[in-house]
């Protein structure tokens, strides 16, 4: 068999890539070792500049719900900020038929999908790529994108290695209610909540509330532990902020723990992403925002963007080392240097939160900055120059008692 480009994984990363590729004409092959719809470990939130960069999420039905509202707790101490929106916030989805929408629109635009097959090895050479899969199957193409997740072989394969000490654990489950019980708790507005730092952990608690489930969960980003901390039970902690969440009457007295999963993702991208034939997208590069732990949309841009460079290539010159090596330096351009950002922060997870919260209560045009990096798809340098210069604002006026 012979296609233009080979995407191993059809996760948001590689469905995206297919969708793009195959409306440009492309022969493109679109493989993953399960068949869907299956489930992945995931909160389900999506920041509204997701939908606002693809809008056919929204138009082809894949959101669950919306939700207007967001209350962010420091976990230690009194400080609350709520924020209220009249348009959405967060995108809340159901991964299973999030993932299963997104492959069934890359094969509507002309994409083969090969499901519950897995690639054995890859070899490239100067006219074109192999893949052998474990049932013997021989497959040639052009292009290889590699987006088979943290956890993929073909990655580690072609020379990238995920660093163990840059990941981020979490534990979630998906409870169902019904919609009366969500709206008693939550409103019709979806309110969602973020503890940071619950219990202790170098990171947050969520309760994402949705159409019928609310998805709760813990996370804790190991790059933040050092010698001020040690590695946690992340599962009794999740146990634990249950058991809170029920004390301030956040979620039902009787919502009981049934099958909470876990699940590990990486929060610093691997060091090359262009190997001569193959693009790594998604979370088998590393790509997830390093601060909260949401990876969908970075992962659906580093696919458009491979997308684009193969393309462009195909169009001038498949050889054309040129615009192969452009992937890398698009994405950074993108998202990766506003990741390069997050990740240096997110090191200080559980450090000055409840000081940041105190101003964040105390200046609601302090929030109203920060909330543009979710709401739109402004520059975070943009954002990033107005947050710094208001919260040094904010902090001498609190800190000289002039708030």
């Amino acid at each position: 068999m012979r296609y233009d480009v080979v995407v191993i994984g059809a996760g948001p990363a590689g469905s995206t890539a297919a969708k793009f590729l195959s409306e440009k004409g492309m022969r493109v092959l679109l493989l993953d070792k399960s068949t869907f719809p299956r489930d992945k470990p995931c909160g389900g939130g999506l920041p509204a500049r997701v939908l606002k960069r693809y809008r056919y999420i929204e138009e082809n039905g894949l959101v669950d719900s919306f939700s207007y509202e967001v209350s962010l707790h420091s976990f230690a101490s009194k400080y609350n900020v709520d924020i209220q929106k009249n348009e959405p916030i967060v995108a809340m989805i159901l991964r299973k038929k999030f993932d299963a929408g997104l492959v069934n629109l890359a094969t509507r635009s002309g994409a083969t999908l090969l499901a519950g097959k897995t690639v054995k090895n890859v070899k490239m050479s100067e006219e074109k790529s192999r893949l052998v899969l474990t049932d013997g199957t021989e497959i040639e193409s052009n292009y290889v994108i590699v987006a088979d997740g943290m956890w993929g072989s073909i990655g580690k394969q072609l020379g990238t290695r995920q660093s163990c000490r840059n990941i981020g654990v979490c534990v979630f489950e998906e409870h169902p209610l019904s919609k009366r019980t969500l709206d008693q708790f939550f409103s019709e507005k979806r309110r969602v909540h973020i503890h940071m730092n619950a219990l202790g952990v170098a990171g947050y608690g969520w309760v994402f509330p949705k159409h019928k489930h609310v998805n709760i969960g813990i996370c804790e980003f190991r790059q933040a532990i050092g010698s001020r901390n040690e590695k946690k039970n992340i599962k009794e902690i999740y146990e634990n902020y249950l058991k809170t969440l029920k004390e301030t009457k956040i979620i039902p007295s009787n919502l009981k723990i049934k099958n909470p999963k876990g699940g590990v993702f990486p929060t610093y991208p691997v060091q090359r992403t262009a190997l001569q034939r193959a693009f790594i997208c998604g979370d088998a590069a590393g790509m997830v925002n390093p601060l909260t732990g949401e990876g969908i949309y970075n992962a659906m841009v580093s696919g458009e963007i491979a997308a684009k460079v193969i393309t462009e290539a195909l169009d001038s010159n498949p050889k054309n080392k040129m615009v192969i090596s452009s992937y890398p330096v698009r994405w950074r351009n993108d998202f990766g240097k506003n990741n390069k950002r997050f990740f240096r922060l997110s090191q200080h997870w559980g450090m000055g939160e409840d000081n940041i919260m105190r101003l964040f209560e105390k200046d609601k045009q302090l929030v109203d900055i920060a909330m543009r990096h979710i709401l739109t798809l402004d520059s975070m340098k943009t954002i990033w120059r107005k947050l710094s210069l208001r919260f040094i604002s904010v902090y001498l006026k609190d800190r000289f008692g002039l708030l």
